[in-house]
């Protein structure tokens, strides 16, 4: 039984001693991505496609409003037939309006990943190459948004190896 405690004793503190020698750095991947130049230069791609597709958007609003107010100022002149069919068109407008903004949101969410698809893919080779030259076991993402860390003491931030690695000051 002695022999067995031991051996379980020996065997923990071995798996102990082996864990606490390993490195583990952190690094804040929301703050990377934001100094990356090429995160940059999408962002504005995105706010540029965003501002085409709210043109778009309220050229079909400003056309409804003039349907709609041309209706309501024809209402004692027109057939009651006529106003049906208008009042017809002016709902399969709103609802043409209402799936273009569903379609517009899902195709700018679909542009950002497209984008920023790669500028990520960029970013983790850089942590993984950091992380293997500098012998680092676990890089940890110390991200507010992602809140992968929630206690913080200790470790490594990477974030300079990492900004070298990019070429990033």
């Amino acid at each position: 039984m002695k022999r067995v405690l031991l051996a379980l004793a020996l065997t923990l503190g071995f798996a102990t001693t082996s864990v606490a020698q390993q490195k583990v750095g952190h690094i804040n991947v929301d703050e990377l991505l934001a100094v990356m130049p090429e995160t940059q230069a999408a962002q504005a791609e995105i706010e540029k496609y965003q501002g085409q597709l709210e043109g778009d958007a309220q050229a079909m609003q400003e056309e409804y409003m003039t349907k709609m107010q041309n209706a309501q100022a024809n209402v004692d002149t027109w057939t009651q037939l006529r106003l049906q069919k208008e009042q017809e068109e002016l709902e399969a407008m709103g609802q043409r309006i209402m799936a273009f903004n569903q379609s517009a949101q899902q195709e700018l969410q679909r542009k950002q990943m497209d984008l920023m698809l790669p500028i990520i893919e960029k970013a983790q080779e850089a942590v993984n190459k950091v992380a293997a030259d500098n012998g680092f076991a676990y890089v940890l993402d110390a991200s507010a948004s992602k809140a992968v860390v929630v206690y913080l003491d200790g470790g490594e931030d990477i974030m300079p190896l990492v900004k070298a690695e990019l070429g990033i000051q």
